[in-house]
């Protein structure tokens, strides 16, 4: 099954807090090729693994892949394959969502944390390549990150490493996992709405979209909720910095596809209020929001005999 002609069929499913990101690629001699690819929005209930297996069938079609990869937002037991904690997809704790996906979609899975597979596809095929020591933030609905050294992801003694979201401050907002001040709460792409909603006293539902345009066009309060935001992310910058001086940061995901009102004010300011810091490099992603389906096509690519390294310098995307 997902086998002919000494192609491989993979899928990778970046399941995020609001949107599902599906990517199915073949594995030719030449390398990975993505054939095709489709954002859903996330399925959000106690039945949503059996939506999702509705979607990714629906995109696959006949095109059954060998393996596929999941991300999980949260915190992962990578031996048990079980979703210890995760504040913005609760309806997954305690669950294992690979192997119950599997035996829906008919094909091994194996679930990754989710910025530990944008981290492995930056370090791997993208921004990173090349270089040893990278530290890879993703600013989407959660923060995640993840420290890559010599292509691997240090994740940690219990699998929670590289949680750059939840450092927090101890004071400012209430964040979904219960501290206060963290940068989740700051800048995470549902906050960022909520909060300029509050500043003009309208009623919630506003995206992190509507407030880059609306800065954009001069809104002052949006431009204020952003100031903040850039702010928060500019100190954790500097916390990375100070905690593991990485070679070079990569930053990706989809808030920063606005990179104007997003990363370079952070940038910009982190160099400002830097000390003793020694700032490394501080590159903008090249898979865009697609970053943690490729990670989960290379989880997929393991779970199906292969190794990463063996697809190293080898990648061609397609689309």
């Amino acid at each position: 099954m997902g086998r002919s002609g000494g192609v491989t069929a993979l899928l990778g499913i970046d399941y995020g807090g609001t949107h599902t990101k599906v990517l199915l690629a073949h594995e030719r001699p030449s390398g990975l090729e993505r054939v095709s690819a489709e954002i859903f929005r996330t399925p959000r209930s106690e039945t949503a693994l059996s939506e999702l297996a509705g979607l990714v069938r629906g995109l696959v079609r006949s095109d059954r892949p060998s393996a596929f990869g999941m991300t999980v937002a949260g915190i992962l037991d990578d031996a048990s394959q079980t979703v210890v904690t995760s504040t913005n997809t609760p309806w997954l704790n305690g669950r294992a969502p690979a192997r119950e996906l599997a035996a829906q979609l008919g094909a091994p899975g194996v679930a990754v944390h989710d910025g530990a597979a944008a981290a492995t596809a930056e370090a791997i095929m993208g921004a990173g390549r090349g270089r040893d020591d990278i530290f890879v933030l993703a600013l989407g609905t959660g923060i995640a990150g993840a420290h890559v050294i010599n292509g691997s992801v240090r994740r940690g003694a219990h699998g929670a490493a590289g949680e750059i979201g939840h450092v927090a401050f101890g004071t400012g907002r209430r964040c979904s996992c219960g501290q206060y001040g963290c940068l989740e709460s700051e800048i995470g792409g549902t906050r960022l709405g909520a909060r300029w909603d509050e500043e003009r006293g309208a009623p919630p539902g506003s995206t992190a979209r509507d407030v880059v345009d609306a800065a954009r066009a001069g809104d002052a309060a949006a431009v204020r909720v952003l100031d903040a935001a850039t702010s928060a992310l500019a100190q954790s910058l500097l916390g990375v910095v100070a905690l593991i001086d990485p070679g070079a940061i990569v930053i990706g995901g989809g808030l920063a596809r606005s990179p104007k009102w997003i990363v370079e004010p952070a940038v910009a300011k982190a160099t400002e209020r830097a000390t003793f810091h020694r700032l490394p490099p501080i590159m903008a992603a090249e898979l865009g929001v697609w970053a943690g389906a490729w990670g989960a096509v290379l989880a997929a690519r393991a779970a199906a005999g292969g190794t990463n390294a063996s697809v190293l310098g080898q990648i061609r995307r397609v689309g």
